[in-house]
């Protein structure tokens, strides 16, 4: 029976299938973990963290649990991981069955009876984690056991039943919370700070809003009381944090605020950004709603720092957006909230899925046009994934799109009659070449000539005759080659690739 601190260890899969086997690129950043690791170390364990930069083979992963040698272990898993973490719990099943191996994060958050069910996996943890995880941590410091009755727990006995606990209620204020703990990461050698010497933080936690193919009101509906799920550190307690990480490391030239929504509450951000200006004085990135998005707040932004914005578009049809993403605004306020920011000399970037539940080709299309409009500078495209427990999965099953012969490894997911994977293929890889296309008809004409232009493209790119799959694969196999080439420059020449950034961001903002 132990008595004095536990030593925890912290198993974190930070790859993707395409980069598994790709050695020497640097990691991301988890506030979850960091979290946590604050918190139990106030309390007196010892915390190290197993950060996988790459899928390690079975001895490779063995020799380091046993160097770390611990008394408990918790994995963190998010859906995109999952095959990674089921290979990895088994492999301690055979070496090292009498660790116990408790699951946390989305995937274990958001579908419990899956993780619970892998080899290896002794508990889950259900939404956030820093007081269960540490009420958990200390009886099992206590008594060399489980407590079974763990609040959020689901745990496995000695003989093997499940014991299902009641979600224990969110943290309402996260000023009581420490601020995370970056020591248990190779700070300098994170993905943000090697290429841009950007720390990412997050002042926040959950969302307001529902939308359909995001896990954030899923994650909500785990809690018994929903209301004020969306929570932030108070201004002071936030701008306390951000002097903590520039103690930490003085070289941080900028800020990511990985928040859902900065501008959710406009009394606190109002508050926050006088106080980031006055005491902060650094370069910020964030995510915003673009329908809070007013003249003012453009302003506000632009002077406290702000160079670069990421708004969610995700599709560019207003009727299919409002009806099955429950995303309702305007694309005129878009836009014109877009060139309100281009002309604060505020880089736009946007978020963009292709292959949605009941989604053509011709409504991709209206995505690529949106943000021909807005001007966007940099795009991220992504195939929709159905995330467990999400509506839009559950469209996509009742529209009969999700087949379980289907790869799980394969990006795109659903298998829709209207919507050929290769004609997505060729979205998804086209989209910014097909972009500037209609950005010069945009440019270069107006009026009736304008909408006759746009439809001779749009007929030309809808034709049964235009060669979209073969344009799609080889655009796809250009596309990888190019992100290879970025890696190993990434890796190789890090300053060189830092100062070409810098360049395009500078270029994108007008500066």
């Amino acid at each position: 029976m132990k008595q004095e601190g536990l030593k925890v260890l912290f198993i974190y899969p930070d790859f993707l299938e395409a980069t598994k086997f790709v050695k020497n690129l640097p990691g991301n950043y988890s506030e979850g973990l960091a979290s946590l690791s604050a918190v139990l170390k106030a309390a007196g364990h010892n915390v190290s963290l197993y950060h996988q930069l790459y899928m390690p083979d079975r001895a490779e992963f063995l020799r380091k649990i046993e160097a770390y040698a611990p008394d408990i272990i918790g994995m963190s898993i998010r859906t995109s991981a999952l095959s990674f973490a089921k290979q990895m719990a088994q492999w301690l099943d055979e070496a090292f069955p009498d660790i116990f191996v408790w699951a946390g994060m989305y995937h274990p958050s958001l579908a419990p009876e899956e993780v619970i069910a892998l080899q290896g996996i002794d508990a889950v943890c259900i939404g956030e984690g820093e007081i269960v995880c540490l009420d958990f941590v200390n009886d099992y410091a206590a008594h060399g056991r489980p407590n079974l009755e763990t609040e959020s727990f689901w745990i496995k006995d000695a003989h093997g039943a499940l014991h299902k606990n009641p979600v224990r209620p969110f943290i309402e204020d996260l000023d009581t919370l420490p601020f995370p703990d970056l020591s248990i990461f190779d700070y300098r050698n994170l993905k943000s700070n090697t290429l841009q010497n950007t720390a990412e933080v997050i002042v926040s936690r959950g969302c307001i809003y529902s939308c359909t193919y995001c896990a954030n009101a899923q994650l909500r509906n785990i809690y018994p009381e929903k209301k004020g799920y969306a929570r932030f550190r108070s201004p002071e307690n936030a701008i306390k944090l951000l002097e903590n990480v520039l103690e930490t490391d003085p070289k941080v030239e900028c800020f990511s605020f990985n928040d859902a929504i900065l501008n959710v509450y406009e009394d606190w951000f109002y508050e926050f950004t006088a106080l980031y200006k006055a005491r902060i004085k650094k370069k910020f990135v964030c995510n915003v709603r673009v329908e809070l998005l007013n003249e003012r707040m453009v302003k506000e932004l632009a002077d406290a720092g702000c160079y670069l914005i990421t708004i969610g578009v995700e599709c560019g049809n207003e009727e299919y957006r409002t009806k099955y993403l429950h995303r309702s605004m305007k694309n005129d306020h878009i836009v014109e909230v877009s060139h309100l920011l281009k002309n604060a000399g505020i880089i736009v970037n946007s978020y963009n899925l292709i292959g949605l539940p009941h989604e053509t080709l011709a409504l991709s299309l209206e995505t690529v046009k949106l943000n021909a409009r807005m001007h966007t500078d940099n795009i991220v495209v992504s195939f929709f994934a159905p995330y467990p427990s999400t509506r839009l999965r559950e469209i996509a099953q009742e529209g009969g799109f999700l087949d379980p012969t289907v790869n799980p490894k394969d990006p795109v997911q659903l298998r829709m009659p209207g919507y050929k994977k290769s004609d997505m293929f060729y979205i998804r890889y086209s989209f910014m070449k097909l972009m500037r296309q209609y950005r010069g008809l945009y440019t270069k004409y107006s009026g009736e000539r304008l909408a006759q232009e746009v439809k001779k493209l749009d007929d030309q790119i809808l034709s049964g005759s235009h060669p979209r799959a073969l344009i799609g694969a080889f655009r796809r196999q250009y596309h990888w080659a190019n992100v290879k080439v970025k890696r190993a420059a990434a890796r190789l020449l890090p300053s060189v690739y830092k100062r070409l950034r810098a360049l395009r961001d500078k270029k994108a903002a007008g500066k």
